[in-house]
């Protein structure tokens, strides 16, 4: 099994962004923490399936 570490840190900036930034930005905080997850699932989906089209895990040489 091959590790794709590049891959793996960027997903991790990915996603600790996206979490950091719907709990601090002021429109996101007053939300009701179901739909805010709802909303998060919705941004980490698209952006996490956009890196993945862009740079497929395990295409290194």
């Amino acid at each position: 099994m091959q590790f794709d570490i590049p891959h793996i840190i960027v997903t991790a900036i990915i996603l600790y962004s996206v979490i950091w930034g719907m709990q601090h930005i002021s429109p996101f905080s007053e939300m009701s923490k179901g739909k805010r997850n709802g909303i998060q699932f919705i941004i980490l989906f698209v952006l996490l399936f956009i890196l993945n089209i862009i740079w497929p895990y395990g295409s290194g040489a």
